[in-house]
């Protein structure tokens, strides 16, 4: 009897549960609802001001005068040429770095089987230097970009 009673009142337990969680869903996809309709609201308000000739131009001027704007825009040319330096400086490093690899050592070089035995145990132990002259010239180039870093935002 005392089991049955506790399953009951489990299963009493599980529909309140999956009551409250489909009220909780109700309540979300609502507000979910109200706020498209405020998003699409806004939008079509915006775009029936840009659409007026006099308004627009209004509205551009405006924002054209606006010192957050302008502050705005400079920040984001100053990120844009970072995000675009940075990105130069990777393509460059990776290009150095694909020019130096194994593959075209022995394109460079085609020789006959005995010779490129002999040739691979130079090219590796050349190719170990390139590797070392690489790490350090990619750690001058990290300690220029970090002092670059620096220097633009002691310039802020």
């Amino acid at each position: 009897m005392a089991v049955k009673e506790k399953n009951e009142q489990q299963e009493e337990k599980n529909e309140q549960k999956e009551k409250n969680e489909q009220q909780e869903e109700k309540n979300n996809n609502g507000n979910y609802s109200i706020n498209l309709a405020i998003v699409g609201g806004v939008v079509g308000a915006g775009i029936g001001l840009l659409s007026s000739p006099g308004t627009s131009k209004k509205l551009y001027q405006n924002i054209s005068q606006s010192e957050v704007v302008k502050v705005a825009g400079n920040q984001l040319r100053r990120s844009a040429q970072e995000m675009l330096a940075a990105q130069a400086q990777s393509g460059i490093k990776q290009l150095a770095s694909g020019y130096m690899g194994k593959n075209v050592v022995s394109l460079l070089s085609p020789l006959k089987s005995d010779e490129k035995k002999k040739s691979k145990n130079d090219a590796s132990s050349e190719l170990d230097e390139i590797k070392e002259e690489n790490k350090s010239i990619n750690n001058r180039l990290d300690k220029i970009e970090n002092m670059l870093g620096e220097l633009v935002d002691s310039k802020k």
